[in-house]
């Protein structure tokens, strides 16, 4: 048995290991030898956790006052704490995997930051990515311009400006084949109006050429009678010339 003094020294050393932790899991052992308690501690503490057993009423003097104070109406029977202030999902796959192969040892309710949480929330946690595996989907996702914007937040001001710079040219170039496309959309305009305005052009030197074309056959008209004359006064003096002629001989 423990004595007071005791029981408050163990509840002081509790609740400093307590202050920092943000996921705590309320399991009950209902016969685990010390075997398996050493293997389970062990596994729990390669994920930065604690598992720990501890008297109820040590537990109750630890949270007093505190966030978790609302798992003290869960404190009887044997009852031990696995505690972390890193990743919790880790935490409940250990303990999930580990309940499979032993069930002497069963969730019963669960603290994550601030909420108390029952025992099927708690078994679901384990279900869920932990934080390394959404660490890695993050890091798959950025593999994009995106991603150096993301580095440059931990980094200098300096290399933080130097990338904003760099990601607005690349707007800026973004931008230059959006004018070239509206340069022919302009050409298109003006061609439609050139050949609209070549036919009106023809149209108004058609009427001018009319006139002209009758003065060629008047011109022909006045000349041919006068080669008429021409021809007959040939005639005649052929004839003249053949009785000159016949008469002489």
């Amino acid at each position: 048995m423990l004595t007071k003094e005791q029981k408050h020294e163990q509840s002081l050393e509790l609740r400093d290991g307590l202050a920092n932790v943000t996921t705590l899991f309320l399991l009950e052992n209902e016969g685990l030898n010390v075997n398996d308690v050493n293997i389970l501690r062990s596994q729990v503490r390669k994920s930065d956790a604690t598992y720990k057993v501890v008297k109820n009423t040590v537990v109750r003097l630890a949270v007093e006052g505190t966030e978790m104070e609302g798992i003290t109406p869960f404190l009887s029977g044997p009852k031990v704490l696995a505690y972390t202030s890193g990743d919790g999902v880790a935490l409940a796959k250990v303990l999930k995997t580990f309940i499979k192969d032993h069930p002497e040892l069963s969730f019963k309710h669960a603290y994550l930051e601030g909420q108390i949480l029952e025992a099927e929330d708690a078994v679901k946690m384990a279900d869920m990515p932990s934080r390394d595996e959404l660490i890695a989907r993050l890091l798959q996702m950025l593999q994009s311009p995106m991603r150096r914007l993301a580095v440059a937040l931990n980094a200098p001001v300096q290399q933080f400006a130097s990338v904003i710079a760099q990601l607005a040219e690349k707007g800026e170039e973004t931008q230059e084949p959006q004018e070239a496309e509206e340069a022919p959309e302009a050409v298109e305009a003006q061609e439609p109006q050139e050949a609209s305005e070549a036919p009106k052009a023809e149209e108004v030197q058609e009427p001018q050429e009319v006139p002209e074309a009758p003065e060629a056959p008047e011109a022909e008209e006045v000349q041919e009678p006068q080669e008429v004359p021409e021809a007959e006064e040939d005639q005649e003096s052929q004839e003249v010339q053949e009785k000159q002629a016949s008469q002489e001989s």
